[in-house]
């Protein structure tokens, strides 16, 4: 190997089927997350968005439990764990603000879900596997892209009102 050149360890069979079976979960804590934000936004356009990118979670989970069975292993059963309760909770009580809210609750909880799929997307992972990884790193990236332009707009329409309502000097 080049001298300032490295790669990454080589993942084991079992390191790798416990690096996608942790994006599952979290995948199912997203699906109820959304849940909750999808509830209480009352903008259709934002709902259309969060419906949208629940059912990416749910195919997620689909594509990652077919690669853990393709590499012999079991798929971990998903429930709420603490976590999930945690941070669901923490989207109720946001989302209980309307539209604004929810979306910013998904804010947080979308930079969370990237974190954990370039976490993953950065290991030795085998092809097949890299692939879905990566797949849903580019939907991660598009929710959260998405969710911040939703949040801008309703910004800007908060600053628009606001200008029509107060008098000028």
């Amino acid at each position: 190997m080049a001298p300032g050149l490295h790669t990454l360890p080589v993942m084991s069979d079992k390191d790798v089927i416990q690096t996608l079976n942790e994006l599952i979960q979290l995948d199912f804590d997203a699906t109820k997350i959304y849940d909750q934000a999808i509830e209480r936004a009352d903008d259709p356009i934002v709902r259309e968005d969060l419906e949208l990118f629940r059912a990416d979670h749910e195919r997620h989970i689909v594509e990652l439990t077919q690669a853990v069975e393709e590499l012999g292993g079991e798929v971990e059963e998903v429930s709420r764990d603490i976590k999930g309760v945690l941070l669901e909770g923490m989207t109720k009580l946001r989302s209980a603000t309307g539209t604004l809210g929810a979306l910013r609750a998904m804010r947080m909880n979308e930079k969370l879900t990237n974190r954990s799929y370039d976490k993953a997307a950065a290991k030795d992972l085998p092809p097949d596997a890299f692939d879905i990884v990566t797949r849903g790193l580019e939907d991660e990236r598009r929710h959260l892209a998405a969710i911040e332009a939703h949040i801008d707009r309703y910004g800007m329409e908060r600053e628009e009102s606001v200008r029509h309502v107060t008098p000028p000097l």
